[in-house]
Parts: C-alpha cells; structure tokens; sequence
C-alpha cells in the first residue's frame, strides 16, 4: 500500500539525497532501536516475569521469523539457551 502523494515521495527523497552516508546510517540505527524498544515493552508488558532468553527469542521471532525455515529459526532458538542469563 502506498498512500503517499507522488510530489511528497520525491521531497522526501530529495532530502534523504542531500543526508550524507553517514547521517543515514545514523537514522537508520535510530530508527532500529526505537522499533527494538517499542518491541521490547511490548513483550514485557504482555509477560512481566520473562526470563532475559525468552525475551531474546521473542525479539528474534518478531524480526526474523519470516527470514529463516522453521527449522532454521528452531535451531536459532535453541542457540539463545546456551548462554547463561
């Protein structure tokens, strides 16, 4: 879906050409650790006395979960359990 008037996308794309590489790669950290962040709270709020792994696991799935096969993603899963919290 794309809502976004013709004549905004290119301003927007205008400015985001006059960034430098760097200020990009800054945003886009940023924008990262605010979705991570709003993801995290989420999780917390719907499971108060999760353990640091399963939290770890449940940030994996709700990035990545598309990325990887199932079995992939199980063996990732299982990997998160080898370290001590």
């Amino acid at each position: 879906m794309n809502d976004t008037p013709p004549e905004v996308t290119k301003i927007m794309c205008e400015m985001m050409q006059k960034k430098t590489p760097t200020q990009r790669i800054m945003m886009g950290c940023s924008m990262y650790q605010v979705s991570k962040r709003l993801v995290t709270e989420a999780i917390l709020r719907e499971n108060p006395n999760i353990s640091k792994t399963e939290l770890k696991q449940q940030l994996f799935l709700k990035f990545y979960k598309d990325d990887f096969t199932p079995e992939e993603s199980e063996k990732i899963l299982r990997w998160f359990e080898t370290f001590p919290e």
